[in-house]
Parts: structure tokens; C-alpha cells; sequence
């Protein structure tokens, strides 16, 4: 079963859009404060909403709603087309502790230092 993460999908969506909440309770119909409940989960929009927000950020309702992978036209390094071998290896470091990405990182840097002398 999907997990549901209105509120922290809305709030990734708007900033990545550049929008203030001012601005896209502007677009849907709604206050800066609406949007600011929303975000924070203290209220939740009807679904009528919900469609409007995601077609003013330009995503799918899915996108909005769900907790999914953050692939596809999300992910974005660089302007840089990512291979399925790539988005695989990402996809494993997300699933990953936080104290094993550390670690990841370490090794990864110092593979790469080996590399370049």
C-alpha cells in the first residue's frame, strides 16, 4: 500500500516551483495560510483541490499525494539524462540509513581521489 505525503509533497513541489504560499493559494483559490495548514497536515484540501494544485505545480495527483520514487522528470543532476543503471544506484542509496549514505560517501570520495592521482 502507497503511503500517503500530501503534506511534505506539496511543500517539495511548491519551493521547487519557486512559488511562495501566497502565491499558489493566489493560483487555486485559497490563503497563504490554507497552503501553510496543508503543509503541515493540520488540515487537508477536498479533492477538487487536490487536482487544481497538482495541475498548477505541473505534476500528477499521484506525485502529489504519494510517497514514490524520485524518479523520472523529478530527478534532476545537472541537466544530465540518467541511465537505468544510474537511477538503480540511487534508488538503492535512498533505501539506505542514514549513517550507511555516510558511509557510502566516504568510500565513494575516496574511490574517486584514488582515481584522479
Amino acid at each position: 500500500m502507497k503511503k500517503i505525503s500530501f503534506a511534505e509533497n506539496l511543500k517539495r513541489y511548491r519551493e521547487k516551483r519557486g512559488l511562495t504560499k501566497e502565491e499558489l493559494g493566489e493560483r487555486i483559490g485559497v490563503s497563504g495560510v490554507t497552503i501553510g495548514y496543508w503543509e503541515s497536515g493540520r488540515n487537508e484540501p477536498r479533492m477538487g483541490k487536490v487536482d487544481l494544485i497538482a495541475r498548477v505545480l505541473d505534476i500528477t495527483i499521484d506525485d502529489l499525494l504519494f510517497d514514490l520514487p524520485m524518479f523520472g522528470a523529478e530527478l534532476e543532476i545537472h541537466n544530465k539524462e540518467i541511465t537505468e543503471d544510474q537511477k538503480r544506484a540511487i534508488e538503492l542509496i535512498l533505501s539506505l540509513p542514514p549513517e550507511e549514505v555516510k558511509m557510502f560517501n566516504i568510500l565513494m570520495e575516496r574511490s574517486l581521489d584514488k582515481e584522479d592521482n
